[in-house]
């Protein structure tokens, strides 16, 4: 059974989990959120979600006091759910509903599991990692903040490795060299808002920017070579066709970009929980792996010229291709099941 979501940095690799489990012969179960991404991702994958009703901690007291009784009304809910399912082992993947589902198969006795994305935890995962069996991490340094840490880097769909930019360009009928700016599943208003003066007059290549829900009604362009989409599905498909990425970074759009090899100025949002997508983003650039972008130096005229200045430079271009791709961790998803199904096969054997 796999919990959490909110995000597609939770709900993706948990999705990557899962198709790798479901290779292996395991039959899976998710529990989510009401009003998370893993609402449409999971059912669209061909997997059941039991959905519940959520919300974060933030806000008034009114507000948190509503949350934390919602938290125990979901503990409840996901003890019926792993009482009927009785799953060999949880995986919490963060995100609303990771905790409940967690402490619930905890209290019933079933092994739990983490994987924490990102190289900064947050307060729930540090608490949690003490009540499971081990805390599967992404970055290295993240395994500092949880107990019985072991690291296995990122789930990231198998689609992203070795894609080829010729075939990416032809199937989505853009003309090269490609530029792709992403904010993640949510969005980045400053970048959205910088790229669309950026480059909304003439320019010699193709921007491809990926706006997010939220963002897509307040922009716009008068360049041919500048699209502008709400979201799309095959991410990896635009990374493949890019010589060229703008990112926040977040865990999960990091390791897609280090999958497809792309070069990549990263712009971390600076308003993260524990300013952890800073220490995503270093993780990468102090290998010489990507180029870093403040959000403070955020404006359309520095924006420009620094997409212009790498996709100039071919040596710069493809050095940072080739240590990017060097960071992929294309058996994290295996090796998340590996411990899962582990932690099965001896209960069975004990059964």
């Amino acid at each position: 059974m796999i919990a959490g979501g909110g995000t597609g940095g939770h709900a993706i690799p948990a999705l990557c989990v899962a198709d790798n489990l479901q290779e292996r012969g395991a039959v899976i179960e998710f529990i989510g959120s009401l009003t998370g991404i893993e609402r449409d991702l999971v059912p669209r994958a061909g997997y059941t979600l039991h959905p519940l009703n959520l919300t974060g901690l933030a806000g008034n007291p009114l507000a948190q006091a509503r949350a934390s009784l919602l938290s125990l009304r979901a503990i409840a809910s996901c003890r019926r759910i792993i009482q009927r399912f009785r799953p060999l082992a949880v995986l919490g993947v963060g995100g609303y509903a990771s905790a409940p589902a967690v402490v619930a198969a905890r209290t019933l006795g079933v092994a739990t599991f983490l994987h924490e994305q990102n190289s900064v935890p947050g307060r729930v995962n540090r608490l949690a990692s003490r009540f499971t069996e081990e805390a599967l991490v992404t970055f290295p340094a993240a395994g500092g903040h949880l107990r019985r840490a072991r690291w296995v880097g990122m789930p990231t769909r198998t689609e992203a490795f070795g894609a080829s930019r010729e075939e990416a360009i032809r199937a989505l009928g853009v003309e090269p060299p490609v530029v792709l700016i992403f904010g993640g599943s949510g969005g980045a208003l400053k970048i959205n808002l910088a790229a669309m003066e950026a480059f909304r007059g003439q320019t010699s290549y193709t921007v491809i920017q990926v706006s997010g829900r939220r963002d897509f009604a307040r922009l716009s362009t008068e360049n041919p070579r500048h699209v502008i989409l709400e979201y799309v599905d095959e991410i990896w498909r635009y990374l493949a066709a890019a010589s060229v990425v703008v990112s926040r970074a977040g865990a999960g759009s990091l390791f897609d970009i280090a999958a497809a090899g792309r070069a990549a100025i990263l712009i971390p949002f600076p308003h993260a929980t524990g300013d952890h997508q800073t220490h995503n983003a270093r993780y990468f650039t102090e290998r010489g792996a990507a180029e870093l972008m403040a959000d403070s130096e955020v404006g359309a005229v520095a924006l420009r010229g620094r997409v212009e200045e790498l996709l100039n430079d071919d040596p710069r271009r493809e050095r940072l291709a080739e240590r990017i791709g060097a960071l992929a961790t294309p058996g994290a998803a295996g090796a998340v099941a590996e411990r899962l199904l582990g932690v099965a096969e001896k209960k069975e054997i004990r059964a």
